[in-house]
């Protein structure tokens, strides 16, 4: 059976609609997106998370990173707790589409603690 390439754009269409996108950030609109919107957007892209996928361990091991080595601030634990549900559910990982994780022992060293 085919199936009219009319008919499958508009299914496409209806599924794109049917998720709810901000406009200036570009992040799907689901509990705990504010919350991405203010603590993640200070200091890069949208498009940064946008483009990534992992689950909640490795978002975390990804937040934790920054917190060493860049400069992020400390979360409460109910905003943490908000923002690893968001990203664990809308940005989840996708077959082929992220590396693994590049092991500690082959980061750079952190220059700010090196005297």
């Amino acid at each position: 059976m085919r199936v009219p390439f009319g008919f499958v754009v508009l299914l496409l269409s209806a599924e794109l609609n049917a998720t709810d996108i901000d406009n200036s950030s570009g992040l799907i609109k689901s509990p705990g997106w504010e919350q991405v919107r203010a603590h993640c957007g200070g200091c890069h892209s949208h498009a940064l998370v946008t483009s990534q996928r992992a689950d909640r361990n490795t978002w975390l091991d990804i937040i934790r990173w920054m917190q060493e080595t860049q400069n992020l601030w400390l979360f409460q634990p109910e905003v943490e707790a908000q923002i690893l549900d968001y990203l664990a559910a809308n940005y989840p990982p996708q077959p082929n589409r992220r590396r693994a994780p590049i092991p500690p022992s082959l980061m750079p060293r952190n220059m700010d603690k090196v005297q």
